[in-house]
């Protein structure tokens, strides 16, 4: 695996997590102000889409260094080719599919989910993606 790269990128892991957790932590705190949490909520949500393209980036990682990368191929599929060669968790196919549908969702005007919705979904997996993040690290 290209070290420089995975360096460069568990940097930009540890950052956008550190910025997201602020995000979230704003928008509750100043939840009672709504022109607040709409700009906080907006700085979430692009912090979120920072954090998959993140996530992207080690899968396509993985991919490479196992042999496994098509040209053209889904993050869906990349996930659960992965996940069948037991590259990665079934916890952690689990999370990255969740993650990768919400991805999509703020990508799309017209079906931006809830910034409470975003919230809900990082706290309750904050276990799995800790141990996401852990296992990134491990790589290098």
């Amino acid at each position: 695996m290209n070290k420089e790269r995975l360096k460069k990128l568990i940097y930009d892991l540890d950052i956008t997590t550190n910025e997201l957790d602020k995000s979230i932590g704003l928008v509750k705190q100043y939840s009672d102000q709504e022109e607040l949490v709409g700009e906080f909520s907006n700085s979430l949500k692009y912090k979120y889409l920072s954090l998959f393209i993140i996530y992207e980036d080690f899968i396509s990682m993985m991919l490479k260094e196992y042999s496994l990368y098509e040209i053209g191929m889904s993050v869906d599929k990349a996930i659960k080719k992965l996940y069948d060669r037991n590259y990665i968790t079934e916890e952690q196919l689990k999370f990255l599919n969740s993650a990768r549908l919400i991805r999509n969702k703020i990508g799309h005007r017209y079906k931006q989910p809830p910034v409470e919705v975003i919230i809900e979904f990082l706290e309750t997996n904050e276990t799995v993606k800790l141990e996401l993040n852990k296992f990134i690290k491990s790589c290098m």
